[in-house]
């Protein structure tokens, strides 16, 4: 079957087969779509007992069939607009060619991530020309829609908004996100700038992505008060900086487009304000218009949850590489999902943990590095789970040693005695690891030492790259009690460890001359059975 597809303004005529043509900007697509918010195999036509159908290939930005959100394969017509993130697909007939594209956004100049950042003055704006609109929750502005518009508009507001949802539902990572959520806006809302700005641990607003309608074309700053009275005051604004442009007091003559008409809406979830989108336009293009304002802010609820969803995943992953899922969600809880809180720097009681694989560089020599890396990670998964199983945290792997602390990030008064039963729990599982292994596998041994006191707990490193870790002469004094006290098999506590322990399920032990310790450290051994119950128990 033969057909003319006009595809972004330009005419494909394509021999639809059964296999049919694929459409999207990579290279493996049949017919390619430069355009940014179009994915590498966007979408399928293909031919289906004689008829041609549209297919979406899970892309991330969504295929829309006039207007409604694609969830499986759809009959095509002629004249139907399937939409591509931002990109026109239309069959058309013989002659279709000449058709004008339809107005909106350029899809080769479809929104993007933009590692420039634009530059925020305070610049004030006249409230008694705007139009500020109090923020409504989704479900407040849906009944509005439903109550006070026509049923035709109110329907065609739920589509927009479900075919969004759907959208940002497919978004992978919070800059994927942010470029959908500019891409649908703009595609919605006609503007030759757009911003998303999202505040900082600081309170501050920085903008996060930049979207211009022709690249480069301008420079100009953007109100750094507008876009904090729409987040601090929870309102949608509606503006021209006419009156103010001191163009104007100076009596000079201004061409209309130098005026320039501003949207924002703030980014709000539940209780919180997490930033605004920020839209601009000259007055030559017709500024702004109520309807955008309405449609900006239901958008903007959208966007919101996207945005929190897309942190709380972030920062759930973060945690989950240190601690056990239940530890997760009780810090999660606790943050009210916030902007890592709990990770912050700050100064705790703890007990840290160090364990070490005795003579493995030795055992690993001639090892083949496919056996060696399963058996690490066969030793530390198990040994990881008894840290996690006692409300431990994963500091990091050492080669073949692991370090973990307990008390951090939440409070633990026991601290002293989960690390103990942690350390003996470990040594338990490798009793058994090693009675299990396979032929061929060495039997491993272990030295753990831990010490409790004052540390300091919190994120360290750079913006590319944070880790939650622990410092301080507590942390030294445990990795002393492990390389220079411990023997493989042994558990070993610093002095104020065993203040916090029973004092009969522990040996004193000769003071010991350690590498950076000021002072002898006098020790204690934890005395523990191989085919004893894993407990220690605490002081009363």
């Amino acid at each position: 079957m033969k057909l003319n597809l006009l595809v972004d303004g330009a005419l494909h005529p394509v021999v639809l087969t059964e296999e049919g043509v694929t459409l999207g900007r990579g290279d493996q697509a049949t017919i390619r779509i430069q355009a940014n918010a179009v994915s590498r195999v966007h979408a399928r036509i293909f031919l289906k007992d004689g008829v041609p159908f549209v297919q979406d290939l899970k892309s991330l930005n969504g295929t829309l069939l006039n207007g409604v959100p694609l969830t499986e394969p759809v009959a095509l017509h002629q004249g139907d607009a399937v939409l591509l993130g931002e990109a026109l697909v239309k069959w058309v007939p013989e002659g279709g060619a000449t058709e004008a594209p339809p107005a909106g956004p350029n899809p080769a100049q479809a929104p993007r991530g933009s590692a420039s950042r634009i530059s925020l003055e305070e610049r004030a704006f006249d409230a008694s020309g705007s139009i500020l609109v109090p923020h409504a929750s989704l479900n407040e502005m849906l009944a509005q829609a439903s109550g006070q518009h026509p049923a035709a508009d109110a329907a065609t507001l739920f589509q927009r908004l479900a075919g969004m949802a759907g959208t940002l539902l497919r978004a992978a990572g919070l800059s994927e996100l942010l470029e959908s959520v500019m891409g649908l806006v703009t595609a919605q809302i006609p503007c030759q700038r757009g911003f998303i700005l999202l505040k900082d641990p600081t309170g501050e607003l920085v903008p996060e992505l930049v979207w211009e309608e022709q690249p480069g074309s301008q420079a100009n700053p953007i109100s750094r008060t507008i876009a904090r009275t729409a987040m601090t005051d929870r309102v949608a604004i509606l503006t021209t900086d006419a009156r103010m442009d001191p163009r104007f007091s100076a009596g000079e003559s201004i061409k209309i487009h130098g005026i320039t008409s501003a949207l924002c809406a703030p980014l709000i979830v539940e209780d919180q304000a997490l930033g605004v989108i920020y839209l601009e336009t000259s007055l030559s293009k017709g500024g702004f218009k109520r309807e955008d304002e309405h449609l900006l802010s239901a958008m903007a609820n959208f966007a919101a949850v996207g945005i929190q969803r897309e942190r709380e995943a972030k920062f759930r992953q973060r945690l989950e590489r240190y601690h056990s899922p239940a530890v997760v969600d009780q810090i999660l809880k606790s943050s009210q999902s916030k902007e890592a809180p709990a990770l912050q720097a700050q100064r705790c009681e703890i007990s840290v943990l160090f364990a070490d694989i005795s003579g493995f560089t030795r055992i690993s020599e001639g090892m083949e590095p496919l056996t060696l890396a399963g058996i690490l990670n066969r030793t530390f998964e198990a040994l990881t789970d008894q840290i996690f199983a006692r409300g431990g945290t994963l500091d990091k792997y050492i080669g073949d040693a692991i370090m973990a602390f307990f008390g951090a990030p939440n409070p633990d008064a026991d601290h002293a005695r989960h690390a103990v039963e942690a350390a003996v729990a470990m040594q338990e599982v490798l009793r058994i690891l090693n009675a299990e292994r396979p032929a061929g596998y060495p039997e491993l041994r272990m030295r753990i030492g831990i010490n409790s006191g004052e540390a300091f707990a919190g994120d360290i490193g750079c913006e590319k790259r944070m880790d939650y870790t622990v410092m301080g002469s507590t942390v030294n004094l445990a990795s002393r009690l492990e390389s220079g006290v411990a023997k493989p098999g042994q558990i070993v506590v610093g002095p104020r460890t065993a203040e916090l322990l029973d004092p009969a399920r522990l040996r004193p032990m000769e003071a010991f001359a350690l590498k950076n310790i000021e002072q002898p450290v006098r020790p204690f051994e934890v005395l523990w059975e191989p085919d004893a119950p894993t407990a220690v128990h605490g002081r009363e």
